[in-house]
């Protein structure tokens, strides 16, 4: 087998209690919702915002099952942020190359999922590697390739009213940044992990990860505190064309977002249903 294993962030995985309450927060941020869809076998549904070549998912249970232990688990613990999907050149070969790396890879997984499309029902299909037995402690991480991605990055799908074009990046609050250093180095290579002060970096495509402690998170990011006192993953970024246009969608929809002095605009957990949301030019 040939191919990269991991090619940076294919999407990133909200999950949460109530996904109805969550796809109309999501309204009021200004993204462009698509309607619910169910995952055969996994006994989950979600919704999806899309991007050009990435995208951003909202997952809530629908019925119980060995699949989505890890999910209902997370909820527990208070739900928000909880994985990335990695962009990869076959599930095949992330499975591969994570058992090389002693990682311990749960099987390759094929599913799929309904979309409607222009009046018809098409099925989307994807082959995704779990790390499942041996995970991360802070940001879980998963392989997905995708079988048919004309039935997923649609550019109809992809206008967004605060003018969201992709994801820009996420942020882990870790009281020690280095915590899963050796595991994210198994995860996407050595050259795609960097110290950077305080902060453990990892620079994978465009849309990087950065690890950093609570207090440089509060500097960071003012005035959109962490709803949780644990380390866990706590804000995502998006890239808009106009951060003005993005503040003024979402005073429009009835949010208090905080604008920064060096041009970003922030959102807080509890009105993104759980994760914290940047928008920054790009």
């Amino acid at each position: 087998m040939t191919g990269q294993a991991v090619k940076g962030i294919d999407h990133a995985v909200v999950v949460v209690a109530d996904i109805e309450a969550a796809r109309a927060a999501y309204v009021r941020l200004g993204f462009e919702v698509q309607p619910r869809g169910f995952h055969t076998r996994l006994g989950t549904a979600n919704h999806l915002m899309i991007f050009g070549d990435t995208y951003f998912e909202l997952i809530g249970i629908v019925e119980p099952n060995p699949f989505n232990a890890e999910r209902r688990a997370w909820l527990e613990k208070g739900g928000g942020l909880a994985n990335v999907a990695l962009r990869t050149d076959g599930a095949d070969i992330a499975h591969a190359a994570w058992t090389a790396a002693g990682l311990q890879p749960d099987p390759v997984l094929d599913f799929g999922r309904a979309v409607e499309i222009g009046g018809k029902t098409e099925q989307a299909a994807f082959r995704t590697v779990r790390l499942g037995t041996n995970r991360a402690k802070l940001l879980g991480f998963f392989a997905c390739e995708h079988r048919t991605p004309q039935f997923v990055y649609r550019p109809e799908w992809a206008r967004h009213a605060n003018g969201a074009t992709g994801l820009a990046g996420a942020t882990v609050i870790a009281g020690d940044p280095g915590l899963d250093e050796a595991y994210v180095r198994k995860v996407f290579g050595d050259a795609a992990v960097r110290r950077d002060g305080a902060e453990l970096v990892i620079d994978s495509g465009s849309t990087p990860i950065r690890y950093m402690p609570r207090e440089r998170f509060l500097a960071l990011y003012p005035g959109v505190a962490p709803r949780r006192q644990d380390d866990h993953p706590a804000l995502l970024s998006f890239h808009v064309p106009d951060v003005q246009r993005a503040e003024a969608v979402l005073c429009a929809g009835g949010l208090a977002p905080v604008a920064t002095p060096d041009g970003r605009v922030l959102v807080p957990a509890s009105d993104a249903a759980g994760v914290a949301i940047e928008f920054k030019k790009g």
